[in-house]
């Protein structure tokens, strides 16, 4: 169970259940703010043999899936691809970074532009309960 902040203050940004399900095969979030709510799969995708996120919850778009996903120096990086809404194709960038045994750093941004520029979307310091 973590306690979810926005990264570099103490303002509160949700709490975070994950578990682990399906024999050990998959990771399930159970993602809880205020006047939201999702869930999460998180697996070895067969085809590529490269982590998947795949998100459902109350937010604009709803779904999204996050691909691609590498560990690599201390992070599990992810790629995906979305639209804003004036269907305006975007990429985005979906990052854990691992701080230790007891917290985790979660950031995302997107560009419209092809990656020349990025915009942040949320970045998130989980902290375990303890």
């Amino acid at each position: 169970e973590w306690d979810v902040f926005v990264t570099g203050t103490k303002n509160y940004a949700g709490h975070s259940l994950v578990q682990i399900i399906s024999e050990g095969w998959v990771l399930l979030e159970n993602w809880d703010r205020p006047n939201s709510s999702g869930k999460s799969i998180n697996f070895i995708d067969p085809n590529t043999n490269k982590w998947k996120q795949s998100w459902a919850g109350s937010y604009a778009n709803g779904n999204q899936e996050f691909v691609h996903g590498e560990y690599k120096d201390s992070a599990l990086r992810f790629e995906y691809k979305t639209k804003d809404a004036k269907g305006n194709k975007i990429i985005g960038r979906f990052i854990f970074y691992n701080q230790g045994p007891n917290q985790v750093r979660q950031f995302n941004e997107t560009s419209n532009d092809d990656g020349k520029t990025w915009t942040t979307n949320y970045d998130f310091t989980y902290i375990r309960k303890k």
